[in-house]
């Protein structure tokens, strides 16, 4: 849900920025993370099931790149 405010000369503003992904419509192009300046988004990793995966702080042994 988005929030409105008040300015200081009255008017209302709405914020215009994301509050949630979809994740049905999100390709994976990392676009919204790239450009996110507020450093509230973070990247997790998809199994080949296409399960959301938590964060890793271990190296990928698995990584061919």
């Amino acid at each position: 849900m988005m929030r409105t405010f008040t300015t200081r000369d009255g008017s209302i503003w709405m914020p215009s920025y994301l509050t949630s992904i979809d994740s049905k419509t999100c390709i994976g192009c990392c676009r919204c993370f790239k450009v996110c300046s507020r450093d509230v988004m973070h990247l997790h990793g998809v199994d080949d099931a296409g399960e959301i995966l938590g964060p890793c702080d271990d190296e990928d042994d698995d990584f061919d790149g």
